[in-house]
């Protein structure tokens, strides 16, 4: 049914007052004057309802002229009650529709407004886990080049434990040329020095000695030598594999890192998806709430039209 505002009450109204005080058909200057309101729209549409439920009215007469008056009345008063209450039956449910609406918006609202708050605080554990993530990012770099940097130095070490055994090997093959050399030159001199054989064995002797302390020397040198060049390669070892085990660690936190992130994406995603469920029914309920309020499109016809 079609909603009369106050302006076109007193119009109506007016109409009437007009007809009986004036005995003529009311005009828009006429009631605007009465009403005090300037409103010619609703003033004229106010006249025309009234002149065609006026016309209306004495035209039930004219065709039932022995129906009696009072009758006509009271079948209009039976008509007027009918169409108040149906008026009021659906002021009630489209009361009730706008409450379900309202109470729907607002549970729109709060869930749209919860959305805003997560993805603000996804957005800000993101941000921390970024940059969490880069300084271990930062970190695996600084010991990936100090990784880099030891195994440079134990390969410059073993290069250096090859180049001294290589002299080690030098050095004893020139012990065994020169042994060999004393012994041919011994027994050269065992073959040729009979009559000094005292004198040439002892100097034989002692060039023996002389000969066995100076590679004893050598040896010792060589053996200390490689000792030493064993301990730093060792130590070297103990070092690269410390470094390693922090590039393990490392690692794993990294991929714990990146598998919260991943399980938070995940989160987001079906967030994401609930919200738009939620938006789609909310949708549906204000597409079902229109098509309930279409009736509003088709008033029902007021007895005075």
């Amino acid at each position: 049914m079609e909603k009369r505002s106050d302006t076109y009450s007193l119009a109506y109204e007016c109409c009437h007052a007009v007809f009986l005080e004036e005995g003529r058909f009311p005009t828009i200057d006429a009631i605007r004057d009465r009403i005090g309101i300037n409103s010619p729209a609703v003033i004229k549409r106010a006249m025309n309802d009234w002149t065609l439920h006026f016309v209306e009215k004495h035209r039930q007469k004219l065709e039932n002229p022995h129906l009696p008056a009072v009758l006509v009345d009271a079948s209009e008063s039976l008509w007027k009650l009918a169409m108040s209450e149906a008026k009021k039956a659906f002021d009630e449910k489209e009361n009730a529709l706008s409450l379900r609406e309202s109470e729907w918006q607002s549970q729109m609202k709060r869930l749209e407004d919860q959305l805003i708050e997560n993805q603000q605080r996804w957005a800000s554990e993101k941000h921390q886990l970024d940059q969490a993530l880069k300084e271990q990012i930062s970190k695996t770099h600084d010991l990936t080049a100090t990784l880099n940097a030891t195994n440079q130095q134990l390969k410059d070490v073993e290069s250096a434990f090859n180049v001294n055994r290589e002299n080690l090997s030098r050095v004893e093959g020139a012990l065994a040329e020169a042994r060999k050399a004393h012994e041919a030159q011994a027994k050269e001199w065992s073959d040729h020095a009979e009559k000094n054989h005292l004198w040439h064995l002892k100097r034989i002797e002692e060039e023996k000695e002389a000969a066995r302390n100076e590679q004893a020397r050598i040896m010792s040198n060589l053996n200390r030598s490689l000792e030493t060049a064993k301990l730093d390669q060792e130590a070297l070892r103990a070092k690269l594999t410390q470094i390693m085990n922090q590039v393990s660690d490392q690692l794993e936190r990294q991929w714990k890192l990146e598998s919260e992130i991943d399980r938070l994406r995940a989160e987001l995603s079906t967030t994401d998806k609930a919200l738009l469920q939620e938006k789609d029914r909310t949708v549906k309920l204000q597409a079902l709430i229109k098509k309930q309020r279409r009736p509003t499109d088709h008033p029902v016809s007021d007895p005075r039209n």
